[in-house]
């Protein structure tokens, strides 16, 4: 399996990872909204070359354009070209009269594209001169829409309706191996373009993954298994996308919560190879019923028995990443509504971590990864508890300060030492 999803998501030599693809775009916005002294574009408008996302479905790239500009507080209008006809691209036809040398002539004109149209509606509404307009499955449209697109591309209008300056054409797109439908770009196209090459990253999508608190099941199997985020067999169409982990994950959270069956064609439904499927449902009955809800809750507030200690103490590395992935999501929730508890809740944590599984390298690996989410990080940092720095080394570089932070410290104002 793993050979089949090397050779089908490898880009090239300059692919990059979504977090990269993200950090590019915000660059391009803003060489393209630098102005000189007189108020011109820096990179003239006819220079500012269009972007488009190209890569396997499912990895994020829809997401990209629009986390951009909500950090860059600009407009954003997305569309699915594929969606449209070539009326509502261009606008309709309308009969009007024109006056040549004192002779009236009817003539065609156009209304106003819609796609355009909404882009003016947004700075009228949001008051924002500069903004990205996405243009999604770009590649896939109709032949009745490829010279409009063209045009676009070119002149960054459609019909006789043009782009505001100011505003940012991005496009997304899958390369021809995942959809029968795309359409290679010729060379002129290209010409025309910059094209980042998006592949999938784990260590990204982890991360992402805590931010927006993931089921614990997903988010510990893809970390025992990084190699499972996304898998695409071009001869049976079977494939696993990181959009099918986040949609199986919210799916999850909420059979939990009523109380409904998980089975493996629930997990079938999101996760489009049957022995993945299969693979994850079978390794999710076994670390729920492992780990309780409850004994999370008993964890977090220091009053886990002792049976619950040897039990998790001959536990598989399954069940132990599971449980930092449920001790992780419930100090982080924890953190946006009362900090300080969420400060208690993490030290009651590392210390049952400690008694059970002892201080050794595999504790570490443990602790490195509940501390990979920022409000985790934030209540080890509000604790002053020296402990916290020795299980720093393998998260982000972005978090290894708090090391220093801790090391800095008095010794008299550390706790715990």
């Amino acid at each position: 399996m793993n050979d089949t999803i090397n050779k089908t998501i490898s880009a090239g030599a300059f692919s990059v990872t979504i977090a990269e693809a993200e950090s590019q775009l915000e660059n391009i916005c803003r060489t393209y909204f630098e102005k000189d002294k007189n108020g011109e574009y820096i990179i003239p408008v006819n220079r500012q070359r269009p972007v488009m996302l190209m890569g396997p479905a499912g990895i994020g790239k829809t997401d990209v354009p629009k986390q951009v500009s909500e950090k860059m507080d600009i407009g954003y209008v997305s569309y699915s070209i594929t969606h449209h006809t070539r009326q509502s691209a261009l606008g309709l036809p309308k009969i009007t009269t024109h006056t040549y040398k004192g002779e009236d002539m009817l003539t065609t004109e156009y209304t106003a594209s819609e796609i355009i149209a909404s882009v003016r509606d947004e700075i009228e509404k949001s008051g924002k001169s500069n903004g990205i307009l996405f243009i999604d499955e770009v590649n896939c449209i109709s032949e009745t829409l490829s010279a409009p697109m063209l045009q676009l591309f070119q002149n960054k209008t459609l019909g006789q309706s043009q782009l505001p300056d100011g505003w940012i054409l991005v496009a997304a797109g899958n390369p021809p191996e995942y959809n029968k439908s795309v359409k290679e770009f010729d060379a002129v196209t290209k010409d025309r373009i910059r094209i980042i090459n998006v592949v999938p990253d784990t260590k990204a999508w982890l991360a992402y993954a805590d931010r927006k608190m993931l089921n614990p099941a997903v988010k510990a199997y893809i970390s025992n298994d990084e190699s499972k985020l996304y898998y695409f067999d071009q001869d049976s169409t079977a494939i696993v996308t990181p959009r099918g982990w986040e949609e199986l994950s919210i799916t999850l959270d909420s059979y939990e919560k009523h109380g409904f069956e998980v089975n493996a064609c629930l997990i079938n439904q999101f996760i489009g190879a049957e022995d993945i499927a299969r693979e994850f449902y079978d390794y999710y009955i076994m670390v729920t019923k492992t780990i309780s809800s409850e004994e999370i809750e008993s964890i977090v507030n220091g009053k886990a028995s002792a049976a619950v200690s040897k039990k998790l103490a001959k536990s598989t590395m399954n069940v132990r990443f599971m449980l930092i992935e449920c001790l992780k999501r419930y100090i982080a929730g924890a953190a946006e509504t009362n900090f300080e508890s969420s400060c208690m809740m993490l030290g009651n944590a590392t210390d049952f971590i400690e008694k059970t599984f002892g201080n050794n390298s595999e504790m570490e690996i443990l602790m490195s990864k509940m501390l990979s989410d920022a409000r985790v990080v934030k209540a080890a940092i509000a604790s002053k508890n020296d402990r916290f720095s020795k299980y720093l080394n393998d998260i982000a570089t972005a978090e290894k300060t708090i090391r220093a932070k801790l090391k800095t410290m008095p010794a008299n104002k550390r706790e715990g030492a």
